[in-house]
């Protein structure tokens, strides 16, 4: 069959720099099972509504599929309504987060035919062939999906792929490739927060995935699209492609987008031995850390390795509210981490949180003097923002915070641009005016706030 594949714009103040790993995987698979893949990135490309309309007017497949995360749910919608339009006997199908985390408003009000829930490289193949072959798709692990009558069928969940060396590597040809190496992703991209520009004699980047999957229960994360059980690539897999990006596309800094990249210390401490010996520093890259994995041994043989980035979810500088978090961290333990990162790579990339239930005047200065004892320049500070399926959110709901899911969800955008859900004591024009401060006094990258976002 022809598999049309869309991967929605997102940032749109910003340059498209990560190529959509979700969507690479499921074409692959699809790929190796015998089927046609088309790919049309609105993101990449940044096409107008008008030149997006035209090209689903010209578009030739039989079934269509659109992955994003639940931010861009605005978009994904006005997309299936365009599809159904066109098409309206086609079946869409939508996975990423958005579908994952609200798949009953992306079947009802959407207007998609089936949601595959979580990672669907196993799932989409047999999705595909029930389709082609007009089989029932009851017996489908892992999807959502309308019946004939209009009502709603959950599906038994999928177990989480064991071996993630069984998976192919993104079929990278299939996307333009130049816009996303030459648009820098982690390390090199330091006007990330501005509109992601940068010098011409920049390195050629890529995202990359090692690790499926974290243990962690932040109150304000969605990260069960990928399970709590965390699972890693072997070594040699990941040198594998990461020597393809290298030799075949150029790209000599790789940016794993993974949650928890140093969750199994053994892992980490391979994988350096392995890139070193392979690459001798002829290619560098850049990871998640989390404050209470970090050993300053690790942290120095990572940047031995090649690392040049570690980024931190920091959240907060105050105990009081990593605790309200469930971080499952402890303050010193992030100095500790800060003051060794800091020492090896020259830096260390960390993100902030304001407004979680809680938070007042005095909290907001314990992240300030944090930041400061440690000359710590906050690559970017957030409002607390409430996303589907997790704890947070259902605190919004219990409390009326959000009164109507899907107009929330509709309004959904980048989180640091404004107060979507108030937790706190503050009005909203006062939480703003804090960050504001905050991000002025830290001189954090976020500076600028984007219409529309």
């Amino acid at each position: 069959m022809k598999i049309l594949l869309i991967n929605p714009p997102i940032r749109e103040w910003s340059r498209p720099n990560v190529l959509p790993l979700g969507l690479g995987y499921i074409a692959a698979v699809l790929q190796q099972t015998g089927h046609e893949v088309v790919i049309m990135d609105i993101n990449a490309n940044r096409w107008s509504p008008e030149e997006v309309e035209d090209r689903i007017k010209e578009a030739d497949f039989d079934i269509v599929g659109i992955g994003a995360i639940v931010t861009v749910y605005r978009y994904v919608k006005w997309l299936v309504s365009l599809l159904k339009k066109y098409y309206p006997a086609k079946r869409v199908i939508v996975g990423g987060s958005v579908g994952t985390s609200v798949p009953k408003i992306v079947l009802e009000k959407a207007g998609a035919d089936v949601v595959c829930i979580g990672e669907s490289e196993k799932t989409i193949v047999e999705l595909i062939e029930a389709i082609e072959t007009n089989k029932s798709l009851d017996g489908i692990e892992g999807i959502w999906y309308k019946n004939g009558d209009g009502s709603i069928v959950a599906n038994k969940d999928r177990i989480s792929i064991a071996n993630l060396d069984d998976l192919p590597f993104p079929a990278w040809d299939l996307f333009p490739m130049d816009i996303y190496l030459k648009n820098p992703v982690g390390a090199p991209n330091r006007n990330k927060w501005i509109d992601g520009s940068t010098p011409e004699d920049t390195v050629l980047s890529m995202n990359i995935s090692a690790t499926r999957g974290c243990p962690y229960k932040c109150i304000y994360c969605y990260h069960d699209f990928m399970g709590q059980r965390y699972r890693h690539r072997s070594p040699g897999n990941i040198i594998k492609e990461m020597k393809t990006l290298y030799e075949n596309y150029g790209a000599e800094y790789l940016h794993f987008t993974d949650d928890e990249f140093c969750l199994k210390e053994e892992f980490v401490y391979e994988f350096c031995r392995e890139v070193k010996k392979e690459f001798g520093g002829k290619v560098t890259w850049g990871c998640s850390g989390r404050v209470n994995l970090m050993t300053e041994e690790l942290i120095s043989t990572m940047a031995d390795a090649g690392c040049v980035l570690i980024g931190y979810g920091i959240e907060s500088g105050s105990q009081k509210m990593l605790d309200v978090m469930k971080k499952s961290v402890m303050v010193e333990q992030a100095k500790n981490a800060i003051r060794w990162t800091k020492k090896y790579l020259g830096w260390a990339d960390c993100s902030f949180i304001v407004g979680i239930p809680g938070e007042n005047r005095e909290t907001i200065q314990e992240t300030v003097d944090f930041c400061k004892e440690l000359d710590l320049i906050p690559e970017v500070i957030f409002f607390a923002t409430p996303y589907p399926q997790t704890e947070l959110y259902q605190l919004a709901l219990s409390q009326g915070k959000i009164k109507d899911e899907e107009e929330y969800i509709l309004s959904l955008g980048e989180q640091g641009e404004k107060v979507r859900v108030n937790f706190t004591d503050f009005s909203n024009e006062e939480l703003e005016q804090i960050q504001e401060e905050m991000i002025q006094e830290l001189n954090a990258w976020n500076k600028i706030k984007h219409t529309g976002s």
